[in-house]
């Protein structure tokens, strides 16, 4: 996923299980959450500007639904608005589930991602549980019109989802926030400065 400035993106990661396990993984992240339960999903939602680590990773987006979930929060589902263009991912059950994008643009419906495994409907279905065949939902992906919170939306509830109404940015708060262990920041940092070092090693030798 495209990384953009923090107030180019927003959305949700819809996640299964208990909102313990759930504000665990965002303990051992890089980006403060709002934990808010919504039946049988959970909703994470970016509760800062930016994450806990510097640039690139900066962006809270981009750094949430990139990064791997355990199995047991799974199926997940990623719905974000980033620039104009929505942007949907879809994280299946199983140990060698990969994960796939439906990327979504006002005026020209699904946009080409040839370095993405793309999203079918069906996966959509199958993740989300939904009652509504890929027929239905196969429609709103072909839809051009409006703009991609609207999609977004009508792509929701089409599925039968939760938490349509966080997509909005200024959403009034609605659940816990969760934030990141300073440990877990650090690891990554000092992670990243490692690999930094190496390339510079590599490149001088």
């Amino acid at each position: 996923m495209p990384r953009q400035s923090a107030r180019a993106s927003r959305g949700l990661l819809l996640v299964r299980g208990e909102p313990a396990r759930a504000s665990g993984w965002v303990r051992r992240g890089l980006v403060a959450c709002e934990v808010v339960p919504q039946g049988e999903w959970i909703a994470l939602v970016p509760a800062e500007p930016a994450s806990r680590a510097g640039a690139p990773y900066d962006d809270p987006v981009a750094t949430l639904v990139g990064r791997p979930l355990p199995g047991r929060i799974r199926p997940a589902l990623g719905f974000f608005v980033v620039g104009d263009r929505a942007v949907v991912s879809v994280r299946p059950r199983g140990w060698r589930a990969t994960q796939r994008w439906l990327v979504w643009e006002p005026g020209e419906g699904r946009v080409r991602t040839p370095a993405l495994e793309v999203a079918r409907p069906t996966d959509l279905v199958a993740a989300a549980h939904a009652r509504s065949g890929p027929g239905a939902v196969a429609a709103v992906v072909a839809d051009r019109s409006g703009d991609a919170t609207g999609w977004l939306r009508t792509l929701m509830a089409t599925l039968g989802l939760p938490g349509s109404d966080l997509l909005t940015a200024g959403a009034s708060p609605r659940g816990q926030v969760v934030a990141p262990t300073a440990q877990a920041v650090a690891r990554f940092e000092s992670r990243m400065a490692e690999q930094a070092r190496h390339r510079a090693e590599m490149e001088e030798s």
